[in-house]
């Protein structure tokens, strides 16, 4: 694979993360009924909803996945304190929308690490405030907060099982459930191997590839996955499972990238974690340059100078890594 062809896929899914947040992102909480009834089909960027966000603005799906992939880049071959101090400055500032595991998972964290004498959590202590959040929530730690945020281990490491393994403990600093983990682990499976395997010009074997890496894996999760799909029933919840399941059904049933994303908006529920997901998917599939330009200039400059070098550094990893 060439250079260009594999930045086109690995710019293409960083950038689907944030379009699919910024354009769901009005519609969270709402039914597709209800979707239909107000707005009709939803295919542009829109300001409003519960979060009052402006056209274009992302949300805690988009700031968490920048976070990872920053932590990352800071400590590839260890990342978990480094993604951790970003995820407790992004709470410090006061972020519009957090979820609430996510957050008793941090500020557990932040206590933790005030006893380290350094401040900053260890590794073993993301780990048991994670744990300490689920047990508190009476073994309730399955929402897909981690799994929105999982994208980059899977374009940045050029060894398999090191992306999927380090995937698997990111989502385990604040999601110890085993459906999340393994939702998490399986979607960078999925996003890996289609940065190597599918082609630009392969967009008619998309739906039997994705089958295939499905039927190929271990993961138990893959039955609840695939039980719905043939019949195309989404549930948009904010259970990780629901949410995945959504994703795939949005990138099935579609030929387009644009196609996937307002699918999966339009699903309404957790629609902008949702269509983030999908994005990530839908975006390694079919590349950076089938991206609306409208939907790539309504992002913050902010947002996108991130992306671009997140991806450069992705790239150089893969190549020479």
């Amino acid at each position: 694979m060439n250079r260009g062809e594999l930045k086109d896929r690995i710019a293409g899914a960083l950038y689907g993360v944030a379009i699919g947040d910024a354009l769901g992102a009005p519609l969270e909480f709402m039914s597709a009924a209800r979707i239909k009834e107000q707005y009709g089909w939803v295919t542009e960027m829109m300001g409003g909803g519960w979060l009052n966000v402006k056209p274009g603005e992302t949300t805690d799906d988009t700031a968490m996945t920048l976070a990872v992939a920053e932590g990352i880049l800071e400590n590839p071959d260890d990342p978990i304190a480094a993604i951790g101090e970003r995820f407790i400055k992004w709470v410090q500032n006061g972020p519009k929308d957090i979820g609430a595991t996510c957050s008793q998972s941090i500020r557990q964290a932040v206590v933790a690490g005030r006893t380290s004498g350094t401040g900053r959590p260890s590794d073993t202590q993301w780990f048991t405030a994670s744990k300490d959040t689920a047990t508190a929530n009476g073994g309730r730690s399955g929402g897909n907060g981690a799994l929105m945020r999982t994208v980059y281990p899977g374009l940045y490491y050029s060894s398999r099982l090191m992306a999927v393994e380090t995937a698997g403990a990111i989502a385990q600093m604040t999601h110890w459930d085993k459906n999340s983990t393994e939702a998490c682990s399986l979607y960078t499976d999925m996003l890996w191997l289609i940065t190597e395997a599918v082609s630009n010009d392969q967009e008619d074997r998309i739906s039997r590839f994705l089958t295939e890496i499905l039927a190929e894996t271990k993961y138990d999760l893959v039955e609840c996955l695939i039980e719905d799909k043939e019949h195309h029933i989404a549930n948009p919840t904010g259970y990780v499972v629901d949410s995945f399941r959504c994703a795939l059904i949005s990138v099935y049933t579609t030929r387009t990238f644009e196609d996937a994303i307002i699918k999966a908006a339009n699903l309404g529920g957790d629609a902008d974690t949702i269509a983030a997901i999908t994005g990530g998917l839908a975006g390694v599939i079919y590349g950076f340059v089938e991206i609306p330009t409208r939907w790539i200039e309504a992002l913050s400059e902010d947002d996108r100078n991130r992306m671009d070098i997140l991806a450069e550094a992705a790239v150089n990893n893969r190549i020479n890594g």
